[in-house]
């Protein structure tokens, strides 16, 4: 079981907690493992596995491969060089799309939901980026394909089971243009059986204080606008890579912060009051 330690009015505490390798956070009820490092895969490392709820079953593995033969390009005999960047569904499923028989994943958008209404695989193996260069004599030809090609910090929708209940999830991966490598960045899942989930855990925040927490920007202005009882709570906004920009005490509802050096990303705040801990993720564009 994965969860987020008891604050004890202690900040430094879950920050240090924050920024443990495979940090985990636990809040309502999806489950968030910040890998940290970040994990690449390449054709020359290892491959990487995921099991979404550390049971022991391994659901995912991805892996690059080189890739280079012979093949026929408008009846032409041709050759290819080139790689391949795949995921493995060993125990575990990929939301995508079965158009004509040809399964094709899909590439979720941040707090887009992951639920019994997507369709998922059933093959043991799939391509989230392929990039060839054909050569049929007359000229050298791009074959480029995957939903993830190309993509930084895209987010794969997924399902497993675990004691024979079906969960939903989410992985956060980049795949370079070359398809030459994969990049594992964080990946959760819904605890509750059968219950959908937001992608990149956005809005899961510990059920207490769900209706407490709103933050919104204006121009260079970050606002957050608590309850009342969260006044005098400490507070910290942590960026995507771990780095602490603001650190204070809430001393009124509404409270203002200069965000014009805050590079575009998604952030944590992190909140420690009397009435326990508290995180909200938000976006700077």
């Amino acid at each position: 079981m994965k969860y987020i330690a008891p604050f004890v009015n202690k900040l430094n505490l879950i920050i240090a907690l924050f920024l443990l390798t495979l940090s985990t956070f636990g809040y309502a009820q999806e489950i968030i493992v910040d890998v940290n490092p970040d994990q690449l895969i390449t054709a020359s490392t290892s491959s990487y596995t995921i099991d979404m709820d550390n049971n022991g079953t391994i659901e995912f593995l991805f892996r690059v491969q080189e890739m280079s033969g012979d093949t026929l390009l408008g009846g032409q005999p041709s050759t290819y060089v080139g790689a391949s960047a795949i995921i493995g569904a060993l125990n575990g499923q990929p939301a995508g799309v079965n158009d004509n028989s040809i399964f094709t994943l899909t590439n979720f958008t941040e707090g887009e939901i992951v639920s019994v209404a997507n369709e998922f695989g059933v093959d043991t193996s799939y391509s989230l980026g392929i990039n060839l260069l054909i050569d049929a004599g007359i000229g050298i030809f791009p074959y480029l394909y995957g939903s993830f090609l190309g993509d930084n910090n895209a987010f794969l929708g997924v399902s497993f089971e675990s004691d024979g209940n079906t969960h939903y999830g989410w992985i956060e991966l980049s795949v370079s243009s070359g398809s030459d490598s994969i990049i594992v960045h964080s990946y959760g899942y819904n605890q509750s059986v059968e219950e959908s989930v937001d992608v990149g855990g956005l809005g899961a925040i510990p059920t207490q204080v769900s209706n407490e927490i709103n933050v919104w920007s204006n121009f260079e202005t970050l606002f957050i606008e608590i309850n009342s009882n969260l006044i005098g709570g400490l507070f910290k906004i942590i960026s995507p890579d771990g780095k602490e920009y603001y650190s204070g005490k809430f001393s009124s509802i509404i409270n203002e912060l200069n965000h014009k050096d805050l590079p575009k990303g998604v952030y944590s705040l992190i909140i420690d009051s009397d009435n326990g801990p508290a995180l909200r993720r938000f976006y700077i564009p």
